[in-house]
């Protein structure tokens, strides 16, 4: 995919840190940042809530965009966005600086593509419990998902992420390929092993000759 440069948010720098300081920029509609990677050291910074909410609704979470900070302007990617366990608000996030022209990790969102043949014909369940992968490229070439086409997927059988078929060109998997994606699953359980027969209670045989 093409990097939109037109994507942009303005930060400040801050010269406070802790959590008070924290705090009272949440209160006047702020997000505390950090800032690194590249060619420049770590900065403290401050962007604003409405207009991180109106680039993530409009582009997601793992949007490439350009990070106004003073003088300078750095593409960057959110590598770590902290939420409030209650609320659910962003209350701090980290900003990595990456190069257009050189490999960075991304995360990449998976999606589920057809019905299964399990879940079609055999009345198994489709269990998803990986939703993204994360990998190696150029800014340039992250798309916005990879398909995962699961049409061929048996009653009892799972795809892993080493099954997705990401060209090995473009793509360096950092997720473990082991990694189950998603799997067919059977809701009625095992019907052979509910069948099985009890085994029999064996009973010990108690001393039947007493004294008188």
């Amino acid at each position: 995919m093409s990097i939109d440069t037109s994507i942009s948010l303005n930060a400040e720098a801050r010269s406070e840190r802790g959590k008070n300081a924290a705090g009272r920029l949440r209160r006047s509609g702020f997000v505390p940042v950090t800032v690194y990677g590249g060619d420049g050291e770590a900065v403290a910074a401050s962007i604003s809530k409405k207009e991180l909410g109106v680039l993530v609704r409009a582009h997601g979470r793992h949007a490439i965009f350009t990070l106004n900070l003073g003088t300078s302007a750095s593409p960057v990617k959110i590598s770590e966005m902290q939420l409030d366990p209650v609320k659910g608000n962003v209350i701090h996030m980290d900003l990595q600086r990456i190069s257009l022209t050189e490999r960075s990790e991304f995360e990449v969102v998976l999606k589920i593509v057809g019905e299964a043949e399990g879940v079609k014909l055999g009345g198994g369940l489709l269990d998803v419990p990986t939703h993204s992968v994360k990998v190696r490229c150029l800014p340039g070439d992250r798309p916005d998902h990879f398909d995962v086409n699961v049409s061929k997927l048996g009653l009892g059988q799972a795809l892993r992420v080493s099954d997705l078929g990401l060209d090995p060109e473009k793509f360096q998997i950092v997720t473990s390929g082991e990694t189950v994606v998603c799997t067919v699953v059977n809701p009625r359980g095992d019907a052979a092993e509910a069948a099985a027969p009890a085994e029999p209670e064996v009973i010990k045989k108690g001393k039947t000759d007493e004294k008188k």
